[in-house]
């Protein structure tokens, strides 16, 4: 008797658990809970790194792997076909190794090239990815992804819910976007960037991009095996009163003797023009989508 009433006693609950469990699963697969593009930063390179390994890649185009530099370009912007896992306070060398386990490797493979490779690869990331039990879990059931979070939905859905239905025209966006710049806290970041770069690199700075350089070219290398994929390396256009100053010059020089022409493909020059910035590092809306409308033109046009 008394084992009987431990057996009832936790059936159950497990049973009740089940079958939230799997209502949950059929609200997700349904379409009637629309996925979290992530509520923190970290939640958020999560969720790009989980949509491009559980997700099907077979109509994509062109990957783009590198810093919130890049995580700053939307990709609808640069066409169909295009994922990122840009990755907001990573670097290239994350991306790169995704994409390097990955079984299916895409057509292009776009690599932001400056000093943030000297933040190494996130190895916790791309192991959470690739765990031998929870890769299957997740790719097979999508509730356990992150962008299927109960808390990450609920509060993404009272966001939804508080913008307005209007859809706004780019002119439109662009407008808002300029109405909330605020000129003196621009100026502050600018000059925060330019103080930063206004340094020469240091004997460790050199050491770490030098070292990070080589692992980068060991995964390009494994990556374009038996592949076929295309690797192009480029930088995200700046301030010019930031991208003048001598840390940025030597960055520049120092990469390029890394990654010489003659070796890698580098993207052409982006148009001469100025472009605008936030904070001296981060392209404003506007000047992203056209950075993101040229990226399109010379590796997808």
């Amino acid at each position: 008797m008394f084992i009987k009433f431990q057996l009832r006693s936790i059936l159950r609950p497990v049973l009740i658990f089940l079958f939230v469990m799997s209502f949950y699963q059929v609200l997700v697969s349904g379409g009637v809970l629309p996925a979290s593009d992530g509520i923190s930063l970290i939640q958020n390179n999560i969720v790009k790194a989980q949509r491009y390994v559980y997700q099907d890649n077979s109509a994509l185009k062109m990957v783009v792997v590198g810093s919130s530099l890049s995580a700053n370009l939307n990709v609808k912007d640069i066409g169909e076909g295009v994922k990122s896992i840009a990755l907001g306070g990573g670097a290239s060398q994350t991306g790169l190794e995704i994409v390097r386990i990955n079984r299916s490797k895409p057509p292009i493979v776009l690599v932001e090239i400056n000093d943030t490779i000297a933040r190494k690869v996130d190895l916790d990331l791309v192991n959470s990815l690739y765990n031998p039990v929870f890769y299957w879990l997740r790719l097979y059931l999508p509730m356990m992804r992150e962008e299927y979070r109960p808390v990450s939905v609920f509060v993404d859905a009272l966001k939804n819910r508080s913008k307005s239905d209007i859809k706004l025209s780019r002119e439109e966006l662009d407008k808002r976007e300029a109405r909330n710049l605020t000129p003196e806290l621009s100026k502050k970041g600018i000059q925060m960037a330019v103080d930063v770069e206004s340094k020469p690199l240091s004997a460790k700075d050199v050491e770490s991009i030098t070292k990070e350089a080589e692992f980068i070219k060991n995964q390009i290398a494994e990556i374009q095996k038996n592949s076929g994929t295309k690797v192009v390396l480029f930088d995200i256009p700046q301030e010019s009163v930031v991208d003048a100053q001598i840390r940025r010059k030597q960055v520049r020089e120092l990469v390029k003797q890394l990654f010489d022409s003659q070796s890698f493909e580098w993207l052409p020059p982006r148009p001469p023009r100025e472009w605008r910035t936030n904070d001296g590092i981060h392209l404003i809306r506007s000047d992203a989508r056209d950075f993101a409308e040229f990226l399109r033109d010379k590796l997808l046009g």
